[in-house]
């Protein structure tokens, strides 16, 4: 079985490929006529262990960065559907203290609550771990190759989430399209999946740029669209479970049409 892992940041009416409530009202509906149904983390964790099952056609829809409409226009527009999404958030504006800031500016009351945050909790959306400020991992692991600062950068993370929540996240998802050796080693000792995102075909690694296709070993040359080839972007049973594939709703497929082909995908595998 093959499984889609679909990614955005929510509503998002600026850029070059906005995505307003209308787009991603048209993509969820692609996926409802389909007969795809959402699944979370533990699920998929079930079933790649052997103690659980799947509908015929999931799908995993997944969302980085806590921002306020997640809860609101974002929710509504899944909940049309009976779906829920699979949130992974930064803590850095419930986290003034700490010493490095978003890799953007921003305001307060772009992010959710975490009031906001526990109540689409309880609406059975799954949530999970981005660090602190957001860093690029692969630039990290060269300004300190000691680790120190991905270990600070996780452990706050979780510590902020389960002091607000009440729980401790069991899944990470790394941060743009970088990642380093040394980010991976300490996810392994602290969450259970980690989670990549793709945009294109390439990505920053441990301070230089190869392949998506070569960080996840799967042979086969990139596609004609851009990105890597189409079997690095279902997730199996065999997926290695720190190098997941997430497909961004913004970038390869954003038209419709284009997102019914990926889930077209992977009903062949």
């Amino acid at each position: 079985m093959r499984i889609p892992i679909t990614m955005c940041h929510g509503i998002r009416d600026d850029g070059e490929n906005p995505l307003p409530v209308e787009r991603l009202d048209a993509l969820m509906r692609v996926a409802s006529e389909m007969g795809f149904e959402p699944i979370n983390y533990d699920q998929y964790a079930a079933w790649r262990e052997g103690t659980g099952t799947l509908p015929e056609r999931p799908v995993l829809i997944d969302f980085d960065h806590p921002i306020k409409n997640m809860r609101y226009e974002t929710h509504d527009t899944l909940a049309k559907y009976g779906f829920t999404g699979n949130l992974f958030m930064y803590t850095k504006p419930y986290d003034p203290e700490y010493d490095r800031d978003l890799p953007w500016p921003y305001t307060p009351d772009e992010h959710m609550t975490w009031d906001e945050v526990a109540e689409l909790r309880e609406l059975g959306w799954t949530i999970g771990a981005h660090t602190v400020s957001h860093p690029n991992l692969s630039d990290l692991s060269l300004e300190d190759p000691t680790g120190e600062r991905m270990r600070i950068e996780l452990d706050r993370c979780i510590e902020f989430i389960e002091r607000n929540l009440g729980f401790r996240p069991k899944d990470f998802a790394f941060t743009g399209t970088s990642w380093s050796s040394i980010a991976e080693a300490e996810v392994k000792k602290r969450f259970r999946f980690g989670r990549l995102w793709i945009i294109g075909s390439e990505y920053k690694a441990d301070g230089r740029t190869i392949r998506y296709a070569d960080l996840v070993g799967v042979p086969g040359a990139d596609e004609a669209d851009g990105g890597p080839p189409m079997a690095a972007r279902y997730a199996t049973k065999d997926t290695d479970p720190y190098r997941l594939p997430s497909m961004e709703f913004q970038h390869i497929m954003y038209e419709p049409s284009d997102f019914r082909r990926y889930l077209e995908g992977a009903l062949e595998g």
